[in-house]
């Protein structure tokens, strides 16, 4: 074991595994341990792989090794002893899952091992019950994950009741519960039989999600690059079932309609997860006001007369954020005036926003920062960031947007 590599890196006293149906000798035990070891960090690394071991967990060893030799390792590994954090420990059998091509890329394996490990502690009891969600920032930045105010990339937990001893990493396509939940000094330890995906591009999880809508947005020429180069996006796309439904009412759109109808269903520069929609105003790439409510029967989106019920909220992407709905926000009108300033808005408040580390729920999020909205500066609902040209539709784009929509509706699209 190259405990010299990875010692250098962790100061914290040593620790065990205290298992949380233990009983509070063992706990103490534990805590004993810990305290013999203080200061001195081979013996602490000694006790976490030593532990880690103990708990079945070699594969995570082993990858943990591997990275210790790469200064991202490197830095990834000494960021464990600064504050509480939450560990997402995947078990041997999710790891053997995981191609070897990936195992042996030791950039790409820091990347999701940060994505592994979340920013203070975090426990059933303060999780929120779904459908609500809780917004827990993880250690992945940077590269291809970089959101606005250099926050990093979050994971989006639940719990299924109140009372609820566990809770679930919600994903995308199916949820991953925790198990197996232990304490180790600054850690807080849950198995994990499945290894988190990393945050996906735009275009692959509206492929996945909306098939009609991702067949549109591909075929207008540079629309797709455009959205997966901005930092800091929210999407509300509408379902395959959503774009049905309206048909015959595309079919009545000119090509300018078109572009303002799609501008109103994003947040430019800024990205706002279910937790922060109902805490500022915010403006669309088309320059257009939202609207949220929120009732018994779930939360809505408006534009103008236009509204929405969000089915599907909180599907992080490596640049933002996507909310499926079930209705297309048919608002023709834009403001460019309105999106410009919203824009410049999001900026200042990336530039002087700081990341909280507190979880954000839906009771406890803060204030949304301004810019795409008109709310205060904060870290934990929101973030923003790098402009989308407004929506900067080409001529040639425009056309190829007008030529889909023919398509879609099976006739002749007429252009006022």
């Amino acid at each position: 074991m190259r405990f010299s590599t990875l010692s250098a890196f962790l100061s914290i006293p040593a620790f065990a595994l205290a298992q949380s149906s233990s009983a509070s000798a063992s706990a103490s035990a534990a805590s004993a341990s810990a305290s013999g070891a203080a200061g001195n960090s081979s013996d602490y690394l000694t006790a976490v792989l030593g532990a880690l071991t103990s708990a079945g967990l070699t594969s995570l060893v082993g990858a943990a090794q591997g990275i210790a030799e790469t200064p991202e390792g490197q830095a990834l590994l000494g960021s464990l002893a600064q504050g509480n954090k939450t560990v997402f420990a995947p078990s041997n059998a999710a790891l053997s899952n995981v191609s070897q091509d990936i195992l042996s890329d030791n950039a790409l394996l820091t990347q999701i091992l940060s994505y592994h490990i979340l920013n203070n502690t975090y426990t059933a009891q303060g999780v929120a019950t779904a459908p609500n969600h809780t917004i827990a920032r993880t250690l992945l930045r940077g590269g291809n994950y970089t959101l606005p105010g250099n926050f990093t990339a979050p994971l989006v937990l639940a719990k299924n009741s109140t009372n609820g001893s566990s809770f679930e990493i919600v994903q995308t396509t199916s949820n991953i519960s925790t198990s197996v939940n232990a304490t180790a000094a600054n850690l807080q330890v849950y198995v994990i039989d499945r290894v988190i995906e990393l945050p996906q591009s735009i275009d692959t999880v509206v492929s996945s999600l909306a098939p009609q809508l991702s067949g549109l947005v591909s075929s207008i020429p540079g629309l797709a690059d455009q959205l997966a180069s901005a930092d800091g996006i929210t999407i509300f796309a509408p379902n395959d079932a959503a774009i049905g439904a309206i048909q015959s009412s595309l079919g009545q759109l000119n090509s300018t309609q078109v572009t303002s109808v799609l501008s109103n269903h994003i947040i430019n520069g800024t990205v706002v997860y279910s937790t922060g929609l109902a805490s500022g105003n915010y403006t669309s790439a088309g320059g257009e006001p939202f609207k949220f409510i929120s009732n018994s029967t779930g939360a809505y989106v408006q534009s103008a007369n236009s509204t929405a019920k969000i089915v599907q909220s909180d599907i992080i992407l490596n640049n933002g954020v996507v909310h499926v709905i079930d209705n297309v926000l048919v608002n023709t009108a834009s403001n460019p005036q309105a999106a410009e300033s919203a824009y410049s808005s999001a900026v200042a408040a990336a530039s002087t926003s700081t990341e909280a580390n507190a979880p954000v729920t839906a009771t406890s999020a803060a204030t949304a920062p301004s810019g795409s909205s008109s709310g205060s500066s904060s870290s934990g609902a929101s973030s923003a960031g790098f402009k989308i040209e407004p929506l900067g539709l080409t001529n040639s784009m425009m056309g190829g947007m007008v030529a889909v929509v023919g398509a879609i509706v099976g006739g002749i699209v007429t252009l006022f």
